[in-house]
C-alpha cells in the first residue's frame, strides 16, 4: 500500500509533521470518517486519536500517496507506538472519490 491519510499532529505544518516532510509523494487535502479520543501522552500535551467509523464524524486530514512508505512502514509503526496501531480505512478526497489507505488509529487493546 501507497497510501496514509494523516490527521492531527502528523498533517502539513503542524507539530509532528518533521516526520513525513522529507517524503517525496503527492498531498492531497481528503477526509474519513471516525470519532476523536484525545490521549495524553506527554506531560502538557493531548493528541488525536482516531476510532474508525463509518456512520460517525467527518475528519478531515491529508493523503500521502507516495511509492517511498513501503520502506518507512517499521520506522512509522515505531515512531507511533503501543497507542496507535495502523490499519486500512476509506479515505475520500475533494471531489468524493473513495480510495483505500492506512491511517494510524486508536489501539483499543492499549486503553
Amino acid at each position: 500500500m501507497d497510501k496514509l491519510f494523516v490527521y492531527g499532529t502528523l498533517m502539513p505544518n503542524n507539530k509532528n509533521f518533521f516526520i513525513l516532510k522529507n517524503i517525496l509523494g503527492n498531498w492531497q487535502k481528503a477526509f474519513t470518517f471516525g470519532s476523536i479520543k484525545k490521549i495524553k501522552l506527554e506531560k502538557d500535551f493531548e493528541y488525536d486519536a482516531i476510532i474508525p467509523n463509518a456512520k460517525a464524524d467527518k475528519i478531515n486530514g491529508y493523503l500521502l500517496t507516495s511509492f517511498s512508505l513501503k520502506y518507512l512502514w517499521k520506522k512509522l509503526d515505531f515512531y507511533e507506538g503501543n497507542h496507535y496501531q495502523r490499519i486500512i480505512t476509506d479515505v475520500y478526497l475533494k471531489n468524493n472519490q473513495k480510495t483505500e489507505a492506512y491511517i494510524y488509529c486508536l489501539n483499543i487493546a492499549e486503553l
